[in-house]
């Protein structure tokens, strides 16, 4: 081969290259798969922070994953189901964030609407005392007496199976709060919580803090989705924490919604919220929320799914048919790339 040949070859052979690693880097550049040189990246740094030579990155907002045939099909067959449950008058209002935590890629139906958190802000709760835990580990054995009292005299709030004047470590009432949802240990926690703390996680991550029990807080699927994102990718809690957190969530005892659309066996880290609406005393509506990560094998995703509806069934029905829908679409992607 002369040296013309050679040349012509070497620059064909490197461009080749240049495509492969270009391509590698949108798959894989980044450990989540995100491309280190796409400009419609916008990372998302922690503020907040006090540190002079650190600029600590939680995550990247990516656009929609509107070019990608599985995902474009994925989002149509979520409004599909949506408007059937819609027509049907099961539910009246839906808003779901999906992502592929392996390809960062996403799809979402009202994503940036907002709806009542209600329970699904316990999950900062965990956030803020396991962040307070690297500091100091030794208060998660702080035991807090139970007192009823605590608990807002609010209708339609579930009562506590916590034992009155008995007393609890941390520990314990972030078991009894994320697994059992359970009242009394999560209003028994706000009232021991560090502020600084609480107030950190939300500041941390760019999303308003619902201040002291407001009643007016709302939040979308998307903004929700970081708290699962951050602890997925480990980047506001240590490693250990952040997998403490993760393996809570996946113990709750709710297992209509999210889980209810996946195979048996699969694991769901997530946690969901009921806001009740009445008219002096009766319940009239209500909005119902799931959100968490399912761990397909080897591809977990992250799906937030927030309803409003006239009753519990038709919104955990209406969840988990969306959540059957997602599982679906990524079991047949993955299956196909084998």
């Amino acid at each position: 081969m002369d040296f013309l040949a050679r040349y012509k070859y070497s620059g064909f052979l490197l461009l080749v290259l240049g495509l492969v690693a270009g391509y590698a880097a949108g798959q894989w550049g980044d450990k989540r798969g995100l491309s280190i040189i796409d400009q419609s990246l916008v990372p998302i740094s922690e503020k907040g922070t006090s540190y002079a030579f650190v600029h600590p990155l939680l995550a990247y907002r990516v656009p929609e994953a509107t070019v990608f045939g599985d995902y474009v099909s994925l989002k149509s067959s979520f409004q599909s189901i949506i408007d059937s449950e819609v027509s049907a008058h099961r539910v009246t209002k839906v808003a779901l964030y999906f992502r592929d935590l392996d390809a960062a890629r996403w799809v979402g139906i009202a994503q940036d609407d907002v709806f009542y958190p209600a329970s699904l802000l316990k999950v900062p709760v965990l956030i803020a005392y396991l962040k307070e835990a690297e500091k100091n580990s030794s208060i998660l054995n702080k035991k807090i007496a139970y007192d009823p009292a605590v608990i807002p005299t609010e209708s339609f709030t579930a009562p506590s199976t916590l034992v009155t004047s008995r007393d609890y470590t941390i520990k314990t009432l972030l078991n009894r709060m994320i697994i059992d949802s359970d009242n009394g240990a999560t209003f028994t926690l706000l009232n021991d919580v560090n502020p600084e703390f609480l107030r950190a996680v939300y500041t941390a991550i760019g999303i308003q803090d619902p201040g002291n029990g407001s009643t007016d807080y709302q939040i979308s699927a998307r903004s929700y989705g970081l708290f699962f994102r951050v602890l997925y990718n480990a980047t506001y809690l240590s490693q250990a924490y952040s997998e403490q957190a993760l393996r809570l969530l996946s113990q709750t005892t709710f297992v209509d919604g999210l889980v209810a659309g996946v195979p048996k066996g699969i694991v769901v880290a997530h946690k969901y919220g009921e806001h009740i609406f009445s008219e002096n005393g009766v319940a009239t509506s209500l909005e119902l929320s799931d959100c968490g990560i399912v761990y397909y094998p080897e591809h977990p995703y992250l799906l937030c799914v927030m309803t409003s509806a006239k009753g519990f069934a038709e919104a955990s029905a209406t969840i988990a048919k969306i959540s059957s829908a997602a599982y679906d679409a990524i079991q047949q992607q993955y299956a196909t790339a084998k």
